[in-house]
């Protein structure tokens, strides 16, 4: 087994994979294609590490890597669509000890809901929202995408905005139910 607790991966890339994994799970939804790209992110920073060195803010530095492998990511599957397979159960829940079963049940549909809301958001949206969701701040997600404040801001908005729209899409009755034999 290697030792990576004296290496420059280690003192670089390893403090910030709990918050690359974090952001690339809001991203792509799940865990395996989450671990996916954070690995490529670190491949690239492996490959980079004097630059990443020579950089005053690593973790800026590697999430605008993540970003950039996303939209690759993102931009190979609009061009090869793959349908994969939605697990309804997942395995890692935030239940708490506390909660009965109507309450467990009432949180689960809820996080699918926002879950299923958050996936139908465009890419981008997706990618403000997970960073902001991180605790990054306007000036430091404008370092992160290149994206100026004040198109920053819009963008933010139409994207809580938009998660706000499907949510209440999906809260909505879809159609009122016709009485078998009435007649109208």
């Amino acid at each position: 087994m290697t030792d990576f607790g004296k290496g420059p991966f280690y003192t670089l890339v390893a403090p910030h994979l709990d918050r690359l994994f974090r952001v690339a799970c809001r991203l792509l939804g799940n865990t395996a294609d989450a671990r996916d790209l954070v690995q490529d992110t670190c491949v690239i920073a492996c490959e980079n590490l004097p630059e990443l060195a020579a950089n005053s803010n690593p973790e800026r530095w590697l999430l605008h890597v993540q970003r950039n492998r996303f939209i690759d990511r993102m931009r190979r599957r609009q061009k090869a669509p793959v349908v994969t397979l939605k697990v309804a159960a997942r395995a890692e829940r935030l239940v708490s000890s506390e909660a009965g079963p109507e309450e467990l049940l009432l949180q689960e549909d809820e996080e699918r809901a926002l879950d299923l809301a958050f996936q139908q958001l465009d890419d981008t949206h997706r990618l403000l929202l997970s960073l902001r969701a991180e605790g990054y701040g306007l000036a430091e997600i404008e370092a992160i995408t290149g994206i100026g404040k004040d198109v920053l801001r819009a963008r933010l908005h139409r994207a809580r905005r938009s998660l706000a729209h499907h949510l209440d899409a999906r809260q909505e009755p879809a159609s009122h139910p016709t009485l078998v034999g009435s007649k109208t």
